[in-house]
């Protein structure tokens, strides 16, 4: 009874931002800014109030609400850094398919360029050897069509390289985007388990505020 009437003022005095924080919990999620801010705030004067006054319960009271206002800040910075993993899965995923596509692109054109050239080398060994004599013609003919043919070879075997190493890129950024959305689910995950720890905190408190009312 004693420590109940010494405790009264200070009940009086921390009733403004009592109410405030029910008014900041019906109209803000537990979870923004000034709500977390408010609710840390009153468990801090709790705690220090029922330490001061010898009240364990204030002190219960205000060490329960810090313990539950820090599992809520944690599992908001854990929530935001598995929003921002997503997003960065994402722009790698992105980034992956265009370079992919851009090594294709270009893999293409030098194809093109490469064929383009040995047909016209092939076309201008095939006039100067009808052009020779007709004991040597078919020797020229033969050395340019070898020299065309290696030539398509090569360039077939570069762009063979080019297609190989984009869907290398492409399954590496692939790969990585996998990673990075598994990380987040994680983390997601391990944002879901501290908000469930703090509700049950929240729960335990408010079962023992009304277990001290009751008693």
């Amino acid at each position: 009874m004693i420590r109940t009437v010494i405790a009264l003022p200070y009940e009086l005095a921390r009733l403004p931002l009592a109410l405030l924080d029910t008014a900041l919990s019906s109209t803000l999620g537990e979870t923004s800014g000034p709500r977390v801010a408010v609710d840390r705030v009153l468990g801090v004067s709790d705690k220090v109030a029922g330490a001061v006054l010898f009240n364990r319960g204030i002190a219960t009271r205000g060490a329960d609400r810090i313990q539950r206002s820090e599992k809520l800040a944690s599992a908001t910075r854990l929530e935001q850094e598995a929003a921002a993993r997503r997003q960065q899965a994402h722009e790698t995923a992105v980034e992956g398919s265009r370079q992919a596509a851009q090594q294709r692109s270009t893999a293409q054109k030098t194809a093109a360029s490469g064929l383009k050239e040995a047909d016209a080398a092939e076309a201008k060994g095939k006039q100067e050897a009808e052009a020779k004599a007709t004991r040597t013609r078919s020797a020229k003919k033969a050395a340019a069509t070898k020299r065309a043919a290696s030539r398509k070879d090569t360039v077939a075997q570069g762009k063979a390289r080019a297609d190989s190493a984009a869907e290398a890129t492409k399954k590496a950024a692939q790969r990585e985007a996998k990673s990075e959305l598994d990380q987040a689910r994680a983390t997601k995950q391990a944002a879901a388990k501290k908000r469930a720890d703090a509700n049950r905190l929240a729960d335990l408190t408010e079962a023992k505020k009304q277990d001290r009312q009751q008693g």
